[in-house]
């Protein structure tokens, strides 16, 4: 398509130039200036025939081509909203696989764990955000979970829920899920008529059971300022040490959160290449160095995982079958 558009335009550019030529042509005054140009105009009545029909050619063609595209473009779409399902639980499936990586699988996370874990336990007891922000594969969903489990977190902050909030974000559907988790860990029945409450409603649960509670909420995959704003205001700001933490990819969403809750933002960085190295070793050849002779195919496919834990845990485990 983009092709046909260009030889189009170049088509344009030419008749376009025709037409200005015949437009500017010279012819005198006087008499004989008249009955020049009478002549010229009539020689060259074919000459502009010729144009008008040219462009009514190109403007066939270029509504040839956008009702092409209307079709390609419906048919994607009629596409799409079948494979909608497969693609909506092979995401499902990425980011249970991130939950369930084991940290051995993690390289030299205890740093980063035991600084996040001070900013939920010391950070004293007026509420905040904490980010976790990195591109995706960078481990931000496995790091989060260590700390989620870990005991003194669970003591210190005994009210939680883990909440994956994902691109194809709704609301009711993710408030209904929060009651849900916080009613199993406070014991409180499941209000009646929950799969019927608006998003206010729901909203107004969760703020009043969490009102007086040390809480941490995981939001898992945010993506805009905007759906972490309908999220935070079922959120109470109490002075309980209440906590909040979410992972992103948006730079802009992260600090938001830091600067209105005057919390932190962690930021992940791709793994140097030698620690790289030792993850991909270690799950590939089950903890033995690498075969010479394998090597340089080895750092040649290693070099395509961009330091990206995740990418690195999953080539290994292709390869080590």
């Amino acid at each position: 398509m983009g092709q046909q558009i260009r030889d189009i335009a170049h088509e344009m550019e030419d008749i376009l130039d025709e037409y200005m030529l015949l437009l500017t042509h010279h012819h005198g005054q006087g008499l004989s200036a008249f009955l020049h140009k009478m002549s010229f105009c009539i020689r060259n009545m074919n000459a502009r025939y010729q144009i008008a029909s040219d462009i009514q050619g190109i403007n066939s063609r270029i509504r040839d081509i956008c009702d092409g595209h209307r079709r390609l473009r419906q048919q994607f779409c009629a596409d799409e909203g079948s494979n909608s399902n497969s693609l909506g639980n092979a995401w499902r499936n990425r980011r249970e696989d991130a939950l369930l990586l084991d940290k051995t699988d993690l390289v030299d996370i205890n740093e980063s764990k035991k600084k996040l874990i001070g900013w939920l336990i010391d950070g004293g007891t007026d509420h905040r955000v904490i980010s976790l922000l990195g591109m995706g594969g960078l481990g931000k969903t496995s790091l989060l979970k260590q700390v989620y489990d870990d005991a003194d977190v669970k003591k210190h902050l005994p009210i939680h829920a883990w909440i994956t909030v994902s691109q194809s974000f709704k609301l009711e559907s993710l408030l209904k899920d929060m009651v849900q988790q916080l009613s199993r860990v406070i014991s409180k029945p499941i209000p009646d008529g929950l799969d019927n409450m608006s998003s206010y409603q729901l909203k107004t649960i969760i703020k009043n059971w969490l009102r007086k509670r040390r809480y941490l909420i995981i939001l898992d995959d945010l993506w805009h300022i905007n759906e972490c704003d309908a999220i935070n205001f079922a959120l109470p700001a109490n002075d309980f040490c209440s906590r909040v933490m979410l992972t992103t990819r948006n730079a802009d969403l992260a600090v938001s959160s830091r600067i209105e809750s005057e919390g932190e933002v962690y930021t992940l960085e791709p793994l140097p290449t030698e620690e790289s190295w030792t993850l991909f070793c270690r799950k590939t050849f089950r903890g033995n160095c690498c075969p010479p002779h394998l090597e340089e195919i080895c750092k040649q496919i290693l070099n395509k995982c961009g330091g990206l834990p995740l990418a690195s845990v999953a080539i290994s485990g292709v390869l080590a079958t």
